[in-house]
């Protein structure tokens, strides 16, 4: 990997000469992560560590933490970013302050007061351009390893899956398959096994789904409520305690407050949705920077079709916000594309988008002309199908080993389930947005709905399904203590059978 010895005998340097090292981590989960990973690594050798960080709010840039890094600060490393931040770097430089930058992002422009690892690299021979910022700060560790004899690298061996599976990396990339392995068969961060384990998450049977519809959602929460502090305390944690009991209380109180009002806005949507367009794209300040992206999500997902989200700027000139796209092409190369387009940075189908004011419209019908003959798809693949009556505990079991280590690019197994009658039907939920259809020994589930969706569905009725297969595992204590287990499909959709 290009520069990564180089940054490894920096970092060495700086230790031997007792130096003071600060660095930063991008505000979500993989540069989290990093920071966390490079922390407890260098605690190891020295206690003249600093880091700082940006509130995601202010964005992903290290422009506005400048400010922030201690005057005796000799070396600064830039974890998951900064790879175009020439003039901060700049900045940083004429103050005699060394900076190393460990990045994935697309590279843009040319940055020569840094040295940088990061595979996007033109002449970077690193093979897996699908690498996260917390792999490759793993990575980084490995190499002081060796660099200073010691094998302190193992003990974090359990977090880098954890980032790629968050910053939904490529689960094709075949190492990032070995790590997301190494993440949820090695948990060792007390922190996050307690955090499953709140979340009813079987710690001794991890899947991807387990993480990626619970533990990470929770955590990224804190960081999109512009609570750094605790996704970070939370991440440091080594220990089972009471602390670490309060921050998962914390983190899980946030994220039942992100999905409220992830819910309310998406209602709140509705009615201004404009669905002739190629891209949906909405602005509404009210659903705040955090939370952009999530909301742009769930659009797209809905509608099949790219969004983007829109709040108010840095400047009174400017809309910025998050776009979300389709798996058929890269809606960061389209954005990059537009004319009407301030910025556009982060992945081919997640990341951050600026506008001019006075050029949104502009911007909508540059999109729709360049989309002309992209057509939403509507319809609803599925991998297998299966009669009701073949589902058991034993299938069910074996289909989650083989969609075990899933996410961007291997998605879990998606199932067509017919012969299904359906006995009865109940409303759920503390915002009653679940539904449950008994049918015989297969529970299907419904999330994220509403009554209307409740009140549509039919009972003693036939009926076929696509969802994902998952069974329920939960313990009875009264009148005297057994495991309950149910087969269950998270359903997509349904249909009758006449």
């Amino acid at each position: 990997m290009k520069n990564i010895e180089v940054v490894g005998l920096r970092i060495k340097h700086a230790l031997e000469n007792n130096e003071v090292i600060t660095f930063s981590g991008d505000p979500d989960l993989d540069g989290v992560t990093s920071l966390v990973i490079l922390y407890k690594y260098l605690k190891n050798f020295t206690d003249n560590l600093n880091y700082v960080c940006n509130e995601r709010s202010e964005g992903h840039t290290i422009d506005k933490l400048i400010k922030n890094i201690p005057e005796d600060t000799k070396l600064f490393i830039a974890l998951d970013s900064s790879s175009n931040d020439t003039e901060s770097m700049m900045h940083l430089t004429e103050r005699g302050i060394d900076c190393l930058i460990v990045d994935h992002h697309t590279i843009t422009n040319e940055n020569p007061f840094a040295t940088i690892v990061n595979p996007q690299q033109v002449d970077c021979g690193y093979p897996n351009k699908n690498a996260c910022g917390g792999l490759l700060t793993f990575k980084l560790c490995q190499v002081l390893d060796d660099l200073m004899k010691v094998s302190h690298s193992i003990e974090l061996s359990d977090l880098p899956g954890f980032s790629l599976m968050a910053d939904m990396m490529s689960m094709m990339e075949m190492e990032n398959r070995y790590y997301a392995k190494l993440s949820l068969r090695g948990l060792r961060h007390e922190g996050l096994k307690q955090l499953f384990e709140a979340m009813n998450s079987d710690v001794k049977n991890l899947t991807s789904t387990d993480f990626l519809y619970g533990a990470s959602p929770a955590v990224t929460a804190a960081t999109r409520a512009d609570n750094i502090k605790l996704a970070i305390d939370f991440m440091m944690c080594d220990k089972a305690n009471s602390e670490t009991k309060g921050y998962v209380k914390e983190l899980i109180k946030l994220n039942e407050n992100r999905k409220a009002v992830q819910a309310e806005a998406l209602e709140a949507m509705k009615t201004g949705l404009c669905m002739t367009d190629k891209v949906i794209i909405v602005f509404d300040p009210t659903v705040g920077r955090g939370r952009n992206g999530l909301v742009a999500q769930e659009i797209a997902k809905k509608y099949n079709r790219p969004a983007i989200v829109l709040g108010f700027g840095d400047n009174e000139d400017t809309y910025s916000g998050s776009f979300r796209g389709l798996d058929d092409f890269s809606m960061l190369d389209l954005l990059k594309s537009c004319e009407n387009v301030v910025y556009a940075a982060g992945h081919d189908g997640a990341g951050g988008v600026g506008v001019s004011i006075t050029h949104l419209e502009l911007l909508r019908l540059e999109l729709n002309s360049k989309l002309r003959d992209f057509v939403p798809d509507e319809t609803l693949y599925y991998d297998l199908e299966f009669s009701a009556d073949s589902v058991s505990e034993n299938l069910i079991n074996y289909l989650t080993e083989f969609y075990r280590y899933s996410g961007n690019n291997f998605k879990p197994g998606t199932f067509l389930v017919k012969d299904l009658f359906i006995s009865d039907k109940k409303l759920m939920g503390k915002t009653s947005n679940t539904v449950k259809i008994d049918c015989g020994k297969l529970q299907l589930m419904k999330f994220k709905t509403d009554e209307e969706y409740y009140d549509q569905v039919p009972v003693f009725t036939e009926v076929e399904a696509v969802g994902s297969l998952n069974m329920n595992v939960w313990t009875q204590y009264r009148p005297k203590k057994k495991v309950i287990k149910t087969c269950q499909l998270f359903i997509e959709d349904y249909r009758e059978i006449n």
